[in-house]
């Protein structure tokens, strides 16, 4: 399996989003790998700018965590990137996504239309699943719940998407709200 993580974000206490998630989820794995044959490829990217950003969400690969700023304007949701730029909704539909799973990890950007272009932009596949949050979410939350989502997706005895998408849902203790969204042929 491979998730890409590209970050969008300036560091918050020194911290890079990707970064953090992925030398959590390494150490997480060490000891699981050497008991099962599956093993996770992660890459962590830190995007320069909007282009750089969006050729990151194009990487061939299973999962794609994006971190980044989003922003509501006259009723449009954009993603607001800390090298420079926005990306609109339209910008992300033009892409080819290969991700069979997106976890875009931007305050507010669980709204229709970013949903919508993320399906557009996944078309080669049949069954794609996006999960974001539909308010303010404060870094620490935002990374926990990422956290907790790949740690269930990838490292748990009988991991599965399945069982991390209703895991992640359930969490009762999160003050945001998480929406997932199926795709539907």
């Amino acid at each position: 399996m491979k998730l890409v993580l590209v970050e969008g974000l300036p560091k918050y206490d020194g911290v890079n989003e990707a970064n953090a998630l992925a030398s959590a989820l390494e150490l997480m794995t060490r000891a699981y790998i050497k008991r099962t044959r599956k093993s996770l490829r992660i890459k962590p990217h830190t995007a320069q700018d909007k282009q750089d950003f969006l050729y990151w969400l194009e990487k061939d690969t299973e999962f794609l965590h994006v971190s980044a700023h989003g922003v509501i304007k006259n009723g449009r949701t954009f993603l607001s990137i800390t090298g420079g730029g926005q990306v609109a909704s339209d910008d992300i539909e033009k892409l080819d996504i290969k991700a069979k799973c997106v976890f875009l990890n931007a305050c507010q950007a669980s709204r229709n239309d970013m949903a919508s272009a993320f399906f557009k932009a996944c078309r080669r596949r049949r069954q794609m699943y996006f999960i974001s949050t539909r308010a303010k979410v404060p870094f620490d939350e935002a990374f926990l719940v990422a956290l907790l989502f790949y740690k269930k997706a990838f490292v748990e005895k009988g991991s599965s998407l399945w069982r991390a998408l209703k895991y992640t849902e359930s969490l009762k203790d999160i003050k945001s709200e998480y929406w997932f969204w199926p795709k539907k042929e």
